[in-house]
């Protein structure tokens, strides 16, 4: 009999207080030189925003951006208080690199990673802040948030406009603003640009998220650097197609014999869906999935209905299994609701996004796998309406979504990245694997990362999806026969289906976020790169997840952080182990509030995880033992996003394994402190606490008694217990 899953971990937790400081910060300028850049560039700035035509200008404000140097990345550095100061208004930032002229470290690299603040505000208002900065003597916070900058610039047009259709002469774009809720008259202010410039603004579809507003607009071909010019305009696109599968999707039929499994009535306590294009009215699996139609969709088609239902059919049984002629049974019932309407040729992307959103707003689900999405790599500049909308709606941890990451990483590199909205933070982006076999890869079609940070490690993990050489065997309920095809359209509902399953088979109140990491800490890299398969091979079953090996424990934390406070998690090493070798693995997962017009600030919740191994160790004065690096940030990010000093606090999914001497732990424990930010960097006391998942495995290699000892040494652990359901691997 294997061991199961150990829960409760977080009775173990205690609070402590943990004093933090840091060194001295080495600056590349002086305030004397950052102050006569400043007024040079401020002074051109003002010459040109106060010459910009006032129809196109909201409330006569304008808005310029400050680029500040890559050594100021971390959110502690984000010059908000130095704008509040001259009542200017931080509307965004976004993520650059640039060539710096100087910079404080030695052997520095060649350009770096740097932050853009965009800051709305009149030309009266700038020509204060410059004149406070020219002739008064500015407090010691505000001078070191002039030496954090590189240049204050306009916003030229140009860099507004992103991909465009160059084929059509009337063009449909998405349309982003600087305008959150409250500010309705930069909406109406645009508006009349728009008409002025006889662009056709769809209002009835406008999504506002944050501090961003998005929509619709319609406009003649050459005419888009026009209303690039409304200066409270951040972006705008072509709207891209929609993905629902590879564009020359191979589709084969076998002649094979099976049967599908016996009906049971499954009774869970949680509920799943699938939006896709919807079932029809095959009722050969409608005994396991109900259809959900919109009332604004009308009649079906074949294509849509076979993309729902082979969808809905890998959740439901899995991939064929050619040596047993079978198909697996069903962990739970579901529901599929048809997002695709057939008289849409050619869908709006609008639509189909709202009516997820009224879906997922009901917080009906634990669940949910979304297999299409815009056909467009993500971009690190912006964040696209569906990632925003969405990763709203899920910020609160109540549901899991599972989403396929777009069947475009055989294209050239720019074109092959991830596609919305799998780079969510608060989703879990599926790629797929070539084949079931030990000698796995990525399949050719599947997206690659990274993600931007936070989020860089994306896809989250692959799972087998199908490829030329070994189709994704699956029941087709239109044709009622197998079918071989591929497509991460099929591997995000089959890792969905694992998820699930985990919760169905175990009598335990797991969290959906701790669901998730139970499927980051058993993913297997391999060796294969990040960028391709994300934290590794999910794996392919749930009793695989909840079974721990004969000389291993797993356990599960669920717990609440409050802001600021640490949180003492200590890891439960049993005395009188025999072995030499202890490999620790732990996986930290949250969701977070997010901000989608801050890109490169996305998150506005970080944990800093200190690791300490030995208790007998602390330094001289030091109040806690020494702390040693466990979660690596060189394993993550490149050589320039390193240079973020506080970018992994950020991240809202960090898996590492090491391996220790036993001789070396003594009552190891890791110390969480909850990090909390305002939009863009500022301190920020309103958010609620945090809820966290740990999955913390302890391996002592050799000494089959590690599991007993610890449920035998701590009391308040408990085993998860299995429902009956559990099948034979």
């Amino acid at each position: 009999m294997k061991n199961i899953l150990i829960g409760y971990g977080e009775s173990l937790t205690e609070n402590i207080n943990v004093k933090s400081g840091s060194g001295k910060k080495k600056h590349p300028y002086s305030f004397a030189e950052a102050r006569e850049r400043f007024i040079d560039d401020m002074t051109v700035v003002l010459e040109n925003a106060r010459a910009k035509p006032t129809n196109q200008c909201a409330n006569g404000e304008v808005v310029i951006q400050f680029l500040q140097h890559p050594s100021y990345l971390a959110k502690s550095y984000y010059p908000n208080k130095l704008f509040k100061r001259f009542g200017l208004r931080d509307v965004g930032s976004k993520a650059v690199t640039v060539k710096p002229t100087k910079w404080a470290i030695k052997e520095p690299p060649e350009e770096g990673l740097a932050s853009c603040v965009f800051v709305s505000g009149t030309p009266d208002k700038f020509e204060a802040m410059l004149n406070a900065v020219t002739y008064e003597a500015l407090p010691e916070t505000a001078q070191t948030s002039i030496r954090t900058l590189e240049k204050t610039s306009t916003i030229d047009v140009t860099e507004k406009v992103k991909a465009i259709d160059k084929g059509k002469e009337l063009l449909k774009l998405e349309v982003v603003l600087h305008a959150s809720k409250s500010d309705s008259y930069i909406r109406q202010s645009f508006e009349q640009y728009a008409t002025s410039i006889e662009a056709i603004a769809d209002w009835t579809k406008v999504k506002i998220v944050g501090g961003l507003t998005f929509l619709p607009v319609s406009i003649s071909s050459g005419n888009e650097f026009n209303l690039a010019a409304f200066s409270h305009l951040r972006a705008l696109r072509s709207v891209p197609k929609l993905r629902i599968n590879r564009p020359d999707l191979m589709r084969t039929s076998f002649a094979t014999t099976f049967a599908l499994p016996e009906f049971i009535d499954l009774q869970t306590d949680f509920e799943v869906c699938i939006f896709d294009g919807g079932l029809g009215d095959n009722t050969v699996i409608s005994q396991w999935a109900n259809e959900i139609v919109p009332a604004d969709i009308k009649g079906s088609h074949p294509k849509l209905l076979s993309h729902g239902s082979e969808v809905c059919s890998t959740y439901l049984f899995g991939p064929y299994d050619e040596k047993h002629n079978s198909l697996s049974k069903p962990y739970t019932k579901i529901d599929i609701v048809r997002v695709l309407s057939p008289t849409e040729t050619d869908p709006d992307l609008f639509d189909v996004l709202a009516r997820i959103e009224q879906v997922l707003s009901l917080k009906k689900y634990k669940y949910v796998n979304i297999s299409l999405g815009p056909r467009l790599s993500i971009d690190d500049d912006d964040v696209h309406v569906w990632t925003s909308v969405l990763d709203n709606l899920l910020q609160d941890g109540h549901c899991l979504a599972t989403v396929a990451i777009g069947n475009d990483g055989d294209l050239s590199k720019e074109l092959s990245r991830i596609q919305p909205p799998s780079d969510m933070v608060n989703c879990f982006a599926v790629g797929s694997s070539d084949t079931i076999a030990d000698d796995w890869a990525k399949a050719p079609y599947s997206c690659i990362g990274p993600g931007r940070s936070p989020g860089i490690v994306k896809p989250d993990g692959v799972i087998f999806g199908g490829s030329e050489n070994d189709l994704f065997k699956i029941y087709s309920p239109l044709t009622h026969s197998i079918i071989g095809t591929m497509g991460t359209s099929y591997s995000a509902p089959y890792a969905m289906r694992v998820a699930a399953g985990i919760d169905a088979i175990t009598d335990f109140d797991l969290s959906a976020t701790t669901v998730k990491a139970l499927l980051i800490h058993n993913a297997d890299r391999k060796g294969h790169p990040m960028t391709d398969v994300g934290w590794g091979r999910l794996p392919s079953s749930p009793e695989s997840v909840i079974e721990c090996l004969d000389d291993e424990a797993t356990i599960v934390f669920q717990g609440e952080l409050k802001k600021s406070n640490h949180l003492r998690i200590p890891i439960p090493m049993p005395n009188g182990l025999d072995c030499t070798w202890v490999h620790l693995k732990a996986t930290f997962c949250f969701n977070a509030v997010t901000d989608p017009e801050h890109p490169l600030h996305y998150t506005r919740s970080g944990l800093d995880i200190s690791f300490r191994a030995n208790d007998g160790r602390i330094p001289e004065g030091a109040e806690h033992p020494e702390t040693k690096t466990f979660f690596s940030v060189g394993k993550l990010y490149d050589t320039e996003q390193e240079l973020r000093e506080d970018a992994h606090k950020w991240e809202t999914s960090i898996s590492r394994e090491q391996r220790f001497r036993l001789s070396t732990l003594s009552n190891p424990v890791f110390d969480v402190k909850y990090h909390a930010r305002e939009k863009g960097g500022d301190s920020d006391n309103t958010l609620p606490p945090l809820n966290y998942s740990l999955i913390l495995s302890i391996r002592a290699e050799g000494d089959n008694n590690v599991y007993n000892m610890i449920l035998q040494q701590n009391q308040t652990l408990q085993t998860v217990k299995v429902r009956n359901r559990i099948e034979v691997i």
